[in-house]
């Protein structure tokens, strides 16, 4: 054992030198502290740069949506303006627009029980547009619930957008 013992002496011995600092272990801990403190500092602007960018990524969503709204508007074509064949591609872009909209956790109550009736009726719709193929007369009555169905879907990105931008 006392050979291990002194082997293991030699071995220590033949390392480099090591200076330890001149305060001991009150300048070990001191230098410990620094890089901790250098750690801590740097967390609070992460955390600002994210949630920075988490804020332009929901600017750049709401000003897409905003834009795409304003342009309906501007353009000034109500839902029953529209031709049969644009009525597929109207409903499409805005169930896009309504799938890039946020999720809220809250709304309020008279928000909340509008957009279950509008979503209800969606639900009407598509049943009916479901079931239209088997009627005798049923390229007029598909092209009129396509219409309303892009009436009702104008009215849930609108009610929706309003409630995310806080209008209410």
């Amino acid at each position: 054992m006392r050979t291990d013992l002194n082997a293991w002496g030699e071995r220590l011995g033949a390392l480099p030198g090591y200076e330890p600092p001149a305060a001991g272990w009150r300048g070990v801990l001191a230098a410990r502290e620094g890089r901790e403190s250098r750690r801590d500092a740097r967390w609070p602007v992460a955390l600002a740069a994210a949630v920075l960018a988490a804020a332009a990524g929901l600017g750049f969503a709401l000003q897409s949506a905003q834009q795409s709204l304003t342009a309906d508007d501007a353009a000034g074509l109500p839902p029953d303006a529209l031709l049969a064949a644009d009525m597929r591609a109207e409903n499409e872009r805005l169930e896009s627009i309504l799938a890039a909209l946020p999720e809220r956790n809250a709304m309020r109550g008279s928000t909340a029980f509008t957009v279950a009736e509008l979503e209800d009726r969606l639900a009407l719709l598509d049943d009916r547009l479901s079931r239209v193929a088997l009627e005798p007369n049923a390229p007029e009555r598909s092209e009129a619930l396509w219409r309303e169905r892009v009436g009702v879907m104008h009215s849930l990105v609108q009610v929706r957008y309003a409630d995310t931008i806080g209008i209410y």
